[in-house]
Order: C-alpha cells, then sequence, then structure tokens
C-alpha cells in the first residue's frame, strides 16, 4: 500500500514546481535567446513544471487537503521565481554592457631635418604588446608610408621592434598614429606590461624630457634605435626628440569600467648618440580632473 505523502511534502513540492516553471525558463529565454535551443529548452522546461504542479494539485484533492498551503506556496514560488529572473537579468545586462576600449600608439621624431642619413636609415622605436603578443595585428603596422619613410618589422637582440625605414639622404620628421586594433574589448591589468616592448632592465640613458610635467612618476625603461649613418648637417643641429604616446584602456566589459593610461616616452637625444638607446616611458592615468601622473 502506498505511503500517503504528507500536506508539508506536497506544498514544498508545489512551491518548487512554481519556481523551477517560472525562474528556469524565463532564464534560458534572457541568456540563450528566444532562438534555437534556448527556446526549446524553456518549452520543455513549462512543460514538465506544468504536470508537477498537476500531480501534486491532484494529490492535494485526492486527500482533502486545505488549498490554503498551497496557495501560499504558489505565492511564495512565483516571488522567489520573479527575484530569480530580476537576478539574471541584472546578470545578463551587466555581462552584455561593453564598449570598445582605446588603444592608439603615436609616434612622433622631430629635428631629423637638421641631419643626413645613408642609402637607407633606420629609425627603431618600440612595439605595443600584451604578455608578450603584439597588440596591433602586422597589417595595422607593416607597410605603412609614412612621407618618405616606411615600416617595418626587426627582430633584435632585445626583442622585435618597429622600423621606420628611408631612403631619403635628407631626414624628414616623422608623424604618425596607429590605431583601433583587432581586439577592441579588454581591461588593464598592469600598463607596464601591456604597452611598450622590449621592457629592459637597464637605467635610462638620461635624455628625458617629463611629459607630465614632473619627475614623481612611474616609469620603466624601453628602447629606441638611432641608425649609425645619422649624421648632424651642422655643429648646432640640436637633439632628434623622440616621443612616443600609447593611450590605453577605458571602455567597459561585462560592466565593469577599466581604467585608461597613457604611457609617454619623451626623449631629446643629442648629435652623435646611435645604437640603442634606453628611454623611460612614463605612467599616466585619465582622471576626473584630466591626466594625472602615477607616481612611484
Amino acid at each position: 500500500m502506498t505511503e500517503q505523502p504528507s500536506k508539508r511534502t506536497l506544498t514544498a513540492l508545489l512551491g518548487l514546481a512554481v519556481f523551477l516553471t517560472l525562474s528556469v525558463p524565463c532564464s534560458l529565454l534572457i541568456v540563450l535567446g528566444t532562438g534555437g535551443p534556448g527556446a526549446l529548452a524553456a518549452a520543455l522546461t513549462l512543460l514538465l513544471g506544468g504536470i508537477l504542479m498537476l500531480l501534486v494539485l491532484q494529490r492535494y484533492r485526492k486527500y482533502g487537503y486545505r488549498p490554503g498551503p498551497a496557495l501560499l506556496a504558489v505565492v511564495i514560488g512565483c516571488a522567489g521565481a520573479l527575484l530569480a529572473i530580476l537576478g539574471v537579468l541584472t546578470l545578463g545586462l551587466a555581462w552584455a554592457d561593453v564598449n570598445p576600449a582605446t588603444y592608439t600608439y603615436q609616434v612622433t621624431v622631430t629635428g631629423l631635418e637638421n641631419y643626413t642619413g645613408g642609402p637607407v636609415t633606420d629609425i627603431l622605436v618600440p612595439l605595443p604588446s600584451r604578455e608578450g603578443e603584439m597588440i596591433f595585428s602586422e597589417e595595422d603596422l607593416e607597410g605603412q608610408r609614412v612621407g618618405a619613410w616606411k615600416t617595418l618589422f626587426a627582430e633584435t637582440p632585445k626583442g622585435r621592434m618597429l622600423v621606420f625605414q628611408t631612403m631619403e639622404r635628407d631626414l624628414p620628421d616623422i608623424s604618425v598614429t596607429f590605431g583601433s586594433p583587432t581586439e577592441n574589448y579588454f581591461l588593464i591589468d598592469d600598463i607596464t606590461k601591456e604597452s611598450f616592448s622590449p621592457v629592459v632592465a637597464e637605467a635610462p640613458a638620461g635624455y628625458t624630457r617629463w611629459a607630465f610635467g614632473t619627475g614623481d612618476v612611474q616609469n620603466f625603461t624601453t628602447l629606441v634605435w638611432l641608425d649609425e649613418g645619422i649624421r648632424p648637417k651642422t655643429a648646432d643641429a640640436g637633439p632628434i626628440v623622440i616621443h612616443l604616446r600609447i593611450t590605453a584602456g577605458g571602455g567597459r566589459l561585462h560592466g565593469i569600467t577599466g581604467e585608461k593610461y597613457q604611457v609617454e616616452v619623451y626623449e631629446a637625444i643629442p648629435p652623435g648618440v646611435t645604437g640603442f638607446v634606453p628611454v623611460r616611458a612614463q605612467v599616466a592615468r585619465f582622471g576626473d580632473t584630466g591626466i594625472l601622473p602615477v607616481t612611484e
């Protein structure tokens, strides 16, 4: 003889059935959309939940239990389902809340009009990278024409670098901005590992101009390279000023607003200095009052 289920057991089953029947299909539709497997799973859940509720109510009637607890179970199940749906909806909206982050690389080299080069002149600058991988695609950077200069890559003992190359004897200045890398959605974890590469342990050469008005700024050392064939036209040629700027971050990823940084190399390299030059990369952060240096 089958044991008669208690009223408490049937009431709990009814509340659970109402909760699952309402919350699971709605959550599936929110997360997976109204087409494909999401809609099929939601329909199946509604069918099974409906059958379970009918079976429970049939048992209530069969054993003559008062309907009051059943009604309370339905109300509690509906309230719980509503809270669960609101929670899923909130998380879903946060997950879908994405806006592209910024990543641009600006290269400016001035003072070159006072210098001459050899048959082929190369100037190498660091590459934007994250965890050892280039942030820009090769197509974004290689083979670009910047006035009389063209861009290519060089594998150096210090790592891969971006080359500006010209066959002009009278060297023109360089000015170009690279933007819109393939990866548009990201959060900055450690800007010193997500900007200029290579990063070296050498001390800077001492030609720094402070980009943010102060020497009290977080910095790290990267490299540039000047062709040994670069010669000043006159004794008072002045320095070659290399100004590199990475602007990175911002935007939102799954509801989280990312920090936005500006990292700059600003060096005035005197005549006669060629080859690898260790330079200082200075770090600043965008804040409510503008761009502020990140202090040590």
